[in-house]
């Protein structure tokens, strides 16, 4: 860093990477391309002593978070049928902001789901309800837990996602390798750690509950 930016050591403040992906354009010579964001002292100058590298001003956004955007006071506690990517996430959102969520998962604990898979790749007995299809943390929880998306992320919140990955146990790395993947040894303790905050937020997770039907009743008809 101090030599691309021709600084000394007392201008650089702070610095992580940002990405880091492989560039196997120039086989067999292969590298490593990195973006360092970097917190200096006098970055107009340094900018400007720079001009013609590949180095900018990076515009710091807010954080992702959500936010209550509704009209009306919840009379229930809301419900979350399936506790896979989606239904974890959105129950981990509803507890943080206080709405106790009840989460309805199909399949097993992440617990008792990881003994189902072993015993079914060990004697080839399915349990219907708690397999690698079926159970808290859906089905890529045993496909490597890989986390790859085409799409960009102009709202911040993928890095949302990753981030809070980070925070129930996954590797920091995966906040700046390029396709980056979590691994199924560490996701399934990371996806139970985040039912069990979950739960110490008020929320509630219910395993074993098959939705068949949703049953519709008029608020006048009490």
């Amino acid at each position: 860093i101090y030599t691309t930016l021709k600084i000394s050591s007392s201008d650089l403040l702070t610095w992580h990477i940002e990405k880091k992906s492989l560039d196997a354009r120039k086989k067999p010579n292969l590298f490593y391309v990195y973006t360092i964001a970097a917190n200096v002292q006098n970055e107009k100058r340094i900018i400007k002593k720079n001009r013609n590298k590949n180095i900018t001003i990076k515009e710091e956004n807010d954080s992702y978070h959500c936010t209550p955007t509704g009209t009306h006071v919840l009379t229930y506690r809301p419900v979350v049928i399936g506790t896979g990517p989606a239904g974890l996430f959105c129950g981990y959102a509803l507890a943080r902001m206080g709405y106790r969520p009840i989460l309805l998962e199909r399949g097993a604990s992440m617990e008792e789901r990881q003994k189902d898979v072993q015993d079914f790749w060990k004697t080839g007995k399915l349990n219907p309800e708690s397999n690698v299809q079926f159970g808290e943390g859906g089905a890529g929880t045993f496909s490597d837990g890989k986390l790859n998306t085409m799409i960009k992320d102009t709202s911040g919140r993928i890095r949302c996602m990753l981030e809070t990955f980070v925070e129930f146990g996954a590797d920091p790395s995966i906040l700046y390798i390029n396709k980056p993947h979590i691994g199924t040894d560490v996701l399934g303790n990371v996806v139970s750690s985040i039912r069990k905050h979950i739960i110490e937020l008020g929320g509630e997770i219910r395993f074993n509950c098959k939705i068949t039907d949703i049953l519709t009743i008029e608020e006048n008809s009490y």
